[in-house]
């Protein structure tokens, strides 16, 4: 008995996002769905009160609960990263003037199993408990991509996020269930220490007989995570469901859920590879799989870099560009070390910044010009120089300039790429943000340097000033690195 309230205790924040959903919902059926607002507020409270039990977790030892459920640093740090996430995206559907006040509580109980499903994906060693959660984030999104029922490119959205989704998830779990036939479990760290003899065998005997069944169900569960991160060549969902879904779900798709990805792809590849008890064949087989993903962060970037140049809507433009920013991101993923992985959790700190804000500015000015249209925002930097100075520095952060957080991201990225050779491949890193910085602009040079049309800014104060906030983050983060860096090393030490 004793174990299992020990277990209870070491899900309690995930416990409290379900008793947050369901009482999410619960209230929206007693207000009779005329003022969701309200649920949008006890929404902004279940999380704050789940960021609070986290930040006391910051530090404290490793456990396991239930055999799966591993309580971590590693798992805190992306678990405050999607409260953090996913308190802004409650503030912009709350602000959001396209989007109607009532019989909407679905949204925020979607939005609270989203963030269940990422709770177990970060913080399990065992490929089972990760495809539950990743199926709950996605079926979740699915809904909240297809929100508005009515609108045709928001059903298509839903559609092609359904056909997309079901596809990958199919393919990685067909993967999962070779790697299982083959090594006898489904928990990595006993796949990549069990010494071949008796049950279960692990990876090591595999690889020694014969690499190609494990090289093919490797490549079929790095597409599952490879499609939840937008990677090349899973990534042809991403500018039609980003484009058709409500601007505040393409902001939790492009910032918490990639990250969950991200977050569940480091410890698949941590422990299946880096940890400590690790087989010698097995370590040497994941040098293979950073090449592997090397070669896949090239072409993520040059592709997403090369698309958005072409983009005349707003988030069609923002869709390409966080595929580029996953490639980036593997930059530290494909190093295979803890530095690069160090590095690659570092740059989602500063993506959360940049990119939430980039987001923010578009569902402000959707609600002044009912559109995400480059060419509709022309002169209105002028009519509301804060809002459009603080696009400008997401811009530039998400362009990779000083002094913004996003320099250094990319600095780290690229410096742990250096440190283990591949020399090619921050080349070609380098070469694309050049290339981003002209899109980029594109959006600066329309709010600032072309002549102001009819019409009128409504003002927002609080949206206006949540922007600013994020937008002075990003360039403080920029010149004051060192809090987020220490925290992650923290957290990834814990891990490894």
């Amino acid at each position: 008995m004793d174990a299992y309230l020990d277990g209870m205790k070491a899900i309690l924040p995930e416990l409290v996002l379900t008793a947050g959903a369901l009482g999410a919902l619960v209230l929206d059926l007693l207000m009779r769905g005329r003022d969701s607002k309200l649920v949008g507020y006890f929404t902004m409270a279940v999380l704050a009160l789940v960021g609070m039990i986290l930040v006391l977790r910051v530090g404290s030892e490793p456990t396991t609960a239930f055999g799966m459920v591993v309580v971590d640093s590693f798992g805190v740090y992306f678990k405050l990263f999607t409260v953090a996430a996913l308190m802004v995206v409650t503030s912009f559907v709350l602000a959001d003037r396209r989007e109607r006040k009532h019989n909407i509580g679905e949204y925020y109980f979607l939005l609270l199993g989203a963030a269940i499903g990422i709770f177990f994906m970060v913080s399990t060693n065992h490929l089972l408990l990760l495809m539950l959660g990743l199926e709950l984030l996605s079926l979740a999104s699915y809904s909240l991509a297809g929100f508005h029922k009515g609108e045709r490119k928001s059903a298509e959205a839903a559609m092609k996020y359904v056909v997309f989704g079901g596809l990958s998830a199919g393919v990685m779990l067909y993967g999962i269930s070779l790697l299982y036939g083959l090594t006898g479990t489904l928990d990595l760290a006993v796949m990549a220490s069990a010494g071949g003899e008796g049950m279960p065998v692990g990876l090591v005997q595999q690889l020694g007989a014969n690499p190609v069944p494990v090289a093919l169900a490797m490549v079929m569960v790095l597409a599952g995570f490879a499609y939840k991160m937008s990677v090349v060549p899973f990534h042809f969902w991403t500018p039609d469901v980003y484009e058709g879904a409500p601007t505040p779900v393409t902001t939790f798709l492009a910032v918490a859920s990639k990250a969950a990805g991200v977050a569940a792809l480091l410890r698949f590849l941590a422990v299946l590879f880096l940890g400590p008890n690790v087989q010698e064949i097995v370590a040497q087989y994941g040098a293979q799989v950073g090449q592997l993903l090397a070669i896949l962060a090239a072409l993520t970037m040059t592709l997403g870099n090369l698309a958005a140049m072409r983009q005349t809507s707003l988030k069609r433009l923002l869709a390409y560009s966080s595929i580029a920013h996953a490639g980036y991101i593997l930059i530290g993923v494909a190093a295979m070390t803890g530095a690069g992985f160090e590095a690659a959790m570092y740059y989602l700190a500063a993506y959360y910044f940049m990119n939430l804000g980039a987001f923010g500015v578009v569902l402000y000015f959707e609600g002044c010009v009912g559109s995400d249209r480059i060419e509709d925002l022309e002169g209105y930097g002028w009519k509301a120089p804060l809002v459009s100075i603080a696009m400008v520095a997401f811009l530039v952060s998400l362009t990779g300039l000083p002094p913004t957080v996003g320099f250094y991201g990319k600095y780290l990225l690229f410096k742990e790429g250096l440190d283990v050779g591949l020399y090619w491949l921050v080349g070609v890193a380098a070469l694309n943000s050049v290339v981003s910085l002209f899109y980029y602009f594109r959006i600066a040079k329309a709010l600032f340097l072309k002549d102001a049309g009819a019409g009128t800014v409504n003002r927002q104060p609080l949206f206006a000033g949540l922007l600013t906030a994020l937008s002075v983050l990003t360039i403080f983060f920029g010149l004051m690195p060192e809090t987020i860096e220490q925290f992650v090393r923290k957290c990834l030490l814990v891990m490894s």
